[in-house]
């Protein structure tokens, strides 16, 4: 369930990583509303930026054009104290991003079984990664590139079978336990 370091209710902001799919946005707007404090999701904030969406950044600009905007409105994201952050599934790959959000912030990794993200994949069709591809053998492909990295994250939680409710008194309980 829950693994290395326990969160401490300090002006370090909580950084949801994990698969696209795995719930960082929908668990993150309930924690940030729990704890009383600001809530940012990396892609959002790309969207706002560029004024279109993601896959059409995608299609228009290419990945490596969409990498390097993502790590510029990361970084300054990752600024902010007190907040809750939802990274982009592939931002927490970018060293440079992973670095400053595990010596900044509280970093949580969301876990779910490639079955679920499946499931939730297939649900929704704004994934630029997974279009015109086979959904499962991708995300098989992409948890290989980024588990380890989602691994250094400060803790986990496997948010399988739990609703948004569930997982955010997991955390808020992990939070309370260090005051």
């Amino acid at each position: 369930m829950m693994s290395k370091l326990r969160l401490s209710n300090s002006n370090k902001s909580i950084v949801l990583v994990g698969h696209m799919g795995s719930g960082k946005s929908t668990i993150g707007k309930n924690l940030s509303k729990k704890l009383g404090i600001d809530f940012f999701d990396s892609d959002k904030e790309i969207e706002l930026r560029e004024k279109i969406k993601i896959s059409n950044i995608f299609s228009l600009h290419g990945e490596k054009y969409f990498r390097n905007l993502e790590e510029k409105i990361n970084l300054k994201l990752l600024k902010y104290k007190n907040v809750v952050l939802a990274l982009g599934g592939g931002a927490f790959q970018n060293p440079s991003v992973r670095k400053v959000a595990l010596e900044k912030c509280n970093c949580i990794w969301l876990k779910c079984s490639l079955n679920l993200l499946e499931q939730r994949c297939n649900f929704k069709k704004n994934r630029p990664l997974l279009e015109n591809t086979n959904i499962k053998s991708e995300l098989l492909k992409l948890d290989k590139i980024r588990r380890e990295n989602y691994s250094k994250a400060h803790l986990s939680i496997n948010v399988g079978g739990k609703t948004k409710y569930q997982v955010t008194k997991e955390l808020l309980n992990q939070i309370k336990l260090n005051d």
